[in-house]
């Protein structure tokens, strides 16, 4: 934590990505909560910060020049046709999801 200033997470609502029992559901959302929270408690100790971004559309939106690219859930690699990128999909959303946080922030 010392050594970054803010922490970007996907705004996640778990309830919503997951399709099975309702308990389960609840289970997930709770330790997703769980982790955010001790995540910010240690990153206020440290002087640092966590923002939540918006987690749509990160993992179709080419990290480089912007354009969209679709992609089913088995695309694993994101290969733009716009400025030729080709990169992990995680990686790119990760990108994606970093400057979300940046521009959140002024």
């Amino acid at each position: 934590m010392d050594r970054f200033g803010m922490i970007v997470f996907e705004d996640l609502h778990i309830q919503n990505l997951q399709k099975n029992h309702h308990l389960a559901k609840s289970i997930a959302d709770v330790a997703w909560r769980m982790f955010v929270t001790i995540t910010e408690s240690k990153a206020e100790e440290a002087g640092s910060r966590v923002v939540l971004a918006n987690p749509r559309n990160t993992s179709q939106m080419c990290s480089r020049c912007g354009i969209m690219v679709k992609k089913t859930l088995s695309d694993r690699v994101h290969s733009c046709p716009h400025c030729g990128l080709v990169m992990d999909r995680d990686q790119n959303a990760a990108i994606n999801i970093m400057r979300l946080g940046l521009q959140s922030q002024g």
